[in-house]
Order: C-alpha cells, then structure tokens, then sequence
C-alpha cells in the first residue's frame, strides 16, 4: 500500500480523498496551516480520523516543503492546498504566492527526491471563460483556456509549469479541472452555493443561491477517486483534465433536490445570472484515462448529501 501525502487535506475534498485512501488501505499524511477535523467528523469515524498523520506546513515555505517532503519521502502527492476566487481576487499578489509559488514549491521538492512521487494537483474550470466565450458549446480539453479571474489565470499557470516538469525533467503529473464539486463538507468557494441550500433546508432555514446558469456538478466522492487515481497512476505529458458531470442550471438541479427533500422547493430561491466560467464541461478525456472511477449521478449524489446532512442535523452538528 501506498504512502500519500495530501497538501489541504482538512478541506472539502481532502477530507473525501482521506475516506478513499484509508478505504483502500493507503497511508495518508495531510499538511494544511492547522488541524482542523470538522470536515473530516463527516466521512470519517473518530478511530479513522487517528490513522491520519497531520503536520502543519505552509506551501508557500518553499524551504520548508523542501524539507519535510524529504523526511516524508511519500509514494504519491495529492496538492490541493490553494486560496480560493475571492480571495484571489482581493489579494492577488497573496493568491499568486501560495497558488502559484506553493505549487511550485511542492513540484521543486518533489523533482529533488531520490524516488519522485506520483503527484495529482488540483487546477479548476476556471482556465475557462464564460459559455459566450465558446459560443454556448461543449467545451473539453482540447478547448482554449480563457481564464477571467486571477485564480484561473494561476490555475492555468500551474499546468504550464507541470508540463515544462514534463518537458525537461521527465517528471508526469496530473492536474484535474473540476467545476462545481458538490457533498458534504462543502462551505466555502464560488460554487458553494448549492451544497449550503441543501443544508439550509434539511435545517428548515430559507435560502438564496446567487446564480441561476447552467454549470457542471460533480459529487465529491467521485472527484477525490479521481485525484487518488492520478496520484497513484500519474500520466506521461502532464496532462490536465477537465473533470465533467452532470450538466444542469440551478432550477434544475434543485427541482432534483426536491425530489428527495420537498421542502426545497420552499425555502430555496434563486437569483442572478450566469456564472463567470463555463458550466458545459466534458469530461470524457479523464474517463478514459481512469475508467476505474466510479460516476455518480445527480439524484444519487444529493441523496448521499442529505442523509450526511439529516445526521448531523439530528446531532446538532450542521450549518448553513
């Protein structure tokens, strides 16, 4: 079995890539700023939360990556740890230090291992610009990246500098581009929105999402299959996958939801228009590269999203 490390790892995604990991009998080690669990109280039990090793690194310490990734020496990377579009946009000399910086950090120190890792790296959908930018089609990874924020532009940055690793050093990675990742556990981020309304009325509380537009939903558990899959079997030339689903505006999406849970249809509104990235992902590329990992689809994701939910409620454990 496998010695992972996840950079992140108390976040939304890292905390569904541990329950993968430990799972499939893998060892995980999770470097974020501080521990905390509450994400990880959600798919994991309290035994499983203590088979987690945590250490408490900053990615932009380039020094400091440097010499706790050759004290760990792990067989695979997962970097996920990043600042997110607000953030980005407010302070983008703070974004560009630790989303560009840190992730370069962790590809330095990782080339300079006597047996490099497999390393898997989180890009977005945001490389992409709106649906207008691409005539309202199906865009994929043979699509022209148009980032519009700051936080894409340095998205974009990474996987030029992952294939330059490629190019000079031989050194294979994969970076994933996913959209609206949706589950339980997720609270912060753009796309957060429709996460928190199930959350909202599972608790009876109303609720407004601030877009309406089509996007691309992806539950998380599949997400995080993808990114232990490519940290495990990383691909040559570096390639970055653009990470598809299920492809749906938000009336849609919470006409679903109200299949599983009536109330919705009462307590969550929507407003605005359409997201600043494009919501028409196709993910077929990533699919054929793992067929391994399992999809998920819409109703079942919300479901699994609101038995989380309905328990934590029940344990006076949620929020929205």
């Amino acid at each position: 079995m496998a010695h992972v490390l996840v950079t992140g790892g108390c976040g939304f995604i890292g905390a569904w890539i541990l329950r993968r990991l430990l799972d499939d009998g893998h060892r995980a080690t999770v470097w974020d700023l501080e521990k905390v669990t509450r994400r990880w109280e959600m798919v994991l039990s309290p035994a499983e939360i203590e088979r987690v090793a945590f250490q408490a690194v900053r990615i932009d310490d380039a020094e400091a990556v440097k010499q706790e990734l050759a004290k760990l020496a792990p067989d695979a990377v997962i970097h996920l740890a990043g600042l997110q579009v607000p953030t980005c946009r407010a302070n983008p000399l703070l974004g560009a230090r630790v989303n560009v910086l840190g992730t370069l950090a962790i590809f330095e120190a990782a080339l300079a291992l006597p047996k490099r890792p497999g390393l898997a790296f989180a890009s977005s959908a945001a490389v992409y610009g709106s649906d207008a930018d691409y005539d309202h089609g199906i865009v994929n990874d043979r699509s022209q990246p148009l980032p519009g924020t700051h936080y894409g532009a340095f998205k974009l940055c990474n996987e030029l500098n992952a294939k330059v690793c490629w190019q000079d050093q031989k050194f294979p990675s994969v970076g994933l581009r996913p959209m609206t990742v949706y589950g339980p556990g997720r609270d912060v981020g753009m796309t957060s929105s429709p996460t928190l309304a199930l959350a909202a009325a599972v608790l009876g509380q109303k609720f407004e999402i601030p877009f309406r537009g089509p996007t691309t939903y992806t539950f998380v558990s599949e997400v995080a299959d993808f990114f232990v899959a490519g940290a495990l079997d990383p691909k040559p030339g570096a390639p970055a996958y653009t990470v598809g689903g299920d492809i749906l505006d938000v009336p849609a999406f919470l006409a679903t939801a109200a299949e599983e849970l009536p109330k919705v249809k009462d307590l969550v509104t929507v407003t605005g228009g359409d997201l600043p990235i494009t919501g028409n992902l196709d993910g077929e590329d990533l699919r054929r590269a793992y067929p391994q990992v399992r999809r998920v689809a819409l109703r079942d994701g919300i479901r699994r999203t609101l038995e989380v939910f309905t328990r934590l409620a029940k344990e006076g454990k949620l929020s929205a």
